[in-house]
């Protein structure tokens, strides 16, 4: 948009598209459906590429190589001088294992791949997406793809209508491509639907699921006149009625708790706002015309670029959980500044001139793309700068590989899994009557080593991954069957193959800081509660499943939560050695007790109750003040991550369940 093309409708747009995604990445009350920003960002795309491939094919000088290359003067060189900072920065500041976590995922990003990478990788909205440094260019993956591919189908339907009817080809032309581009986004939009509906994150990642987003801004530039007289009457009250149903929908995702990943039907509503904030066409648009609005949405791609390294760059720290909204504002802050250097100086300088052949439009961003791949080829070469570690340094180093072979299998994790595929671990023992029964979330899978290395009985272990063993609770993000789980588990506990029913789950945080879920006693709909509500739900459906366990004469042992750390513990203690040369990482005992107290009081009164035993760890972890992470005397983790045990430390020192697995 240049000169009396500019709109300032689309970049007000822009504005609010990144104003929202910064603030649902930095976690701000109220900003939970922030997430739309992106969408509206593709709806955007859409309308100006479609605007674009559509003025070029009406007058036959559209040039598929032009295209593409302009693209990559707009996006290639902010992304590698993103690339290189982060470096550079890294170089001074991380320890090799973040390096290398860095130099992993650049070649996806450089390629335009990092969809897929990520796909594979973790949640996006979980606390392991904190060393996930270029987790945000999913998106710019997808629209690269989408730059690629989307002129090909509408040359493609162009040509085949040309061929077809040669007479009425340029008349009809508009529509035809309007058609094509339609019939593309129904299918797109039902493939999202099905795979929302399976609980699959392709529906979030790749390209064919979200090409509905960016095809609804393409069908406003075809429905579009050059002379659309009436449109002009209804241009006002068009555009804010896009942006109340915009914002609108944003909230109410926010007050519905409706996740990013399996959103689903919900994006139709802020799609369809884009939509008509586009069609409008109001440059006159009172929210959208404000000064500071048009100056954030000039920069927003470039601050959409450097707002989540610095916001990820802030987690590695303990700022954002002991000042939150002075870490925010900072993030703000920075984001804006550094969006603004690189709009300045790296996208201005890198736009495209309309007169210059297509390879001197390349020649830059190539260059920038080759000199980032250079940097990521140099740091991967040296282990991410290796040499500057110590052998303080070195405690991270071979981590994984130590524990991996001790690890719960992930076959039997049964995360996401139906009733049917539910799989039940064994550790046999020759010659053993008694048989022992373990149920819960992955709190409980997390024991596996130390019944591996000390059981002298039989032992099962049943566990689902997010899944409390709390009857009839079910969670409201799509792929969970947790219900079907808990009453099979409770029904496994009650058979005579038991004698001992051991309970471990991540009890705490099925308090008020847990995600959602329903409650469904019996057939029909499974009722929404609130958190307070939750906890009273909880405490009555726990104490009706193990009593129910104990008067069928079965020994019922539950472990409690044990402390929960902000950081992920191996990284946080591996960075402290690299910045401190010792490990400072605590938990403060006072806040996690009160955390639990609400279901430490349940078990407690359930110890008076003959066959009920309560168990814990917490005496080896805390004292008055502070729960260690670290095990001084193994010299490694307690934790292998903010809540799970390592697995070498648990083989060694859960004691607590010796006398429910001996041969006596």
């Amino acid at each position: 948009m240049r000169g009396a093309d500019f709109r300032t409708d689309i970049n007000g747009l822009r504005g609010i598209s990144v104003a929202l995604v910064v603030a649902y990445h930095l976690q701000l009350k109220g900003a939970g459906g922030g997430f739309i920003g992106v969408d509206v960002f593709f709806v955007i795309s859409g309308y100006l590429m479609t605007c674009i491939i559509w003025r070029g094919l009406a007058s036959d000088r559209f040039s598929y190589v032009s295209f593409v290359c302009a693209r990559a003067a707009r996006i290639w060189p902010a992304l590698a001088v993103l690339l290189v900072v982060c470096f550079a920065v890294g170089a001074l500041w991380l320890p090799s294992f973040d390096l290398r976590n860095l130099v992993d995922q650049a070649p996806w990003a450089l390629s335009f791949v990092s969809n897929h990478y990520f796909l594979a990788r973790s949640g996006y909205n979980t606390q392991s997406a904190d060393d996930l440094w270029l987790l945000h260019t999913w998106s710019l993956s997808l629209e690269w793809q989408f730059y690629v591919l989307y002129p090909l189908l509408l040359i493609a339907a162009a040509r085949l209508w040309q061929r077809l009817r040669p007479v009425q080809a340029k008349p009809q032309l508009r529509a035809v491509l309007l058609v094509a581009v339609l019939l593309a986004a129904a299918a797109s939009f039902a493939l999202q639907l099905l795979q929302t509906r399976s609980g699959m994150q392709a529906g979030f990642f790749l390209l064919p699921a979200r090409a509905w987003e960016l095809l609804a801004g393409g069908v406003v530039c075809l429905l579009e006149r050059e002379h659309d007289g009436p449109r002009a009457r209804w241009r006002p009250l068009a555009g804010h009625a896009g942006l109340v149903l915009l914002l609108g929908s944003a909230l109410a995702i926010a007050v519905w708790r409706v996740p990013a990943v399996g959103s689903g039907a919900f994006m139709l509503a802020p799609i369809a706002g884009a939509m008509l904030v586009l069609w409008a066409n109001d440059t006159h648009n009172v929210v959208l015309r404000q000064r500071w609005l048009q100056c954030v949405g000039r920069w927003s791609f470039s601050i959409y670029l450097w707002h989540w390294p610095l916001i990820v760059a802030l987690r590695l720290t303990s700022y954002p959980l002991d000042h939150p909204w002075l870490s925010s504002l900072a993030a703000t802050a920075a984001s804006i500044l550094f969006g603004w250097l690189s709009f300045r100086y790296v996208e201005r300088r890198s736009g495209t001139a309309h007169a210059l052949p297509a390879w001197r439009v390349a020649a830059k961003p190539a260059l920038a793309l080759t000199l980032a791949g250079a940097a990521t080829l140099a740091v991967a070469a040296t282990g991410g700068l290796s040499f500057r570690d110590r052998e303080r340094d070195s405690s991270y180093r071979g981590y994984e590989a130590s524990i991996a072979p001790l690890n719960f299998p992930e076959r039997c994790s049964n995360f996401k899994v139906t009733a049917q595929q539910l799989q039940v671990c064994p550790i046999d023992r020759q010659g053993g009557r008694r048989r022992v029964l373990v149920i819960g979330d992955s709190h409980a899978g997390h024991l596996w080593p130390w019944f591996v290395r000390h059981s002298q009985v039989a032992v099962d272990f049943f566990t689902a991954s997010e899944c409390p063993p709390v009857p009839y609770f079910e969670r409201l993000q799509p792929g969970y069957h947790c219900k079907d789980y808990a009453s099979i588990a409770w029904r496994k506990a009650a058979s005579p193959a038991y004698d001992t029913v051991v309970v471990s789950a991540r009890w705490a945080t099925l308090g008020l800081r847990g995600p959602p879920y329903c409650h469904q006693p019996a057939d029909g709909p499974c009722a929404k509660v609130s958190a307070a509500r939750k906890q009273q739900l909880v405490l009555t459906e726990l104490r009706a499943a193990i009593e129910s366990s104990l008067q069928a004469g079965k020994t019922v042992v539950v472990l409690d939560s044990a402390p929960e750390s902000r950081f992920r513990v191996p990284q946080r203690l591996a960075r402290e050695m690299f910045w401190f040369d010792q490990p400072r990482l605590t938990i403060d005992a006072a806040s996690w007790r009160a955390e639990s107290a609400w279901v430490d009081a349940l078990f407690a009164e359930l110890k008076a109750v003959p066959g009920f035993h309560l168990v814990s760890l917490r005496e080896q972890l805390c004292n008055d003040t502070a729960c260690r992470v670290y095990d001084s005397t193994m010299q490694r983790p307690i934790y292998m991550d903010e809540s799970h045990f390592d697995p070498i430390w648990i083989a060694q020192n859960a004691g607590v369940l010796a006398p429910f697995v001996s041969a006596n």
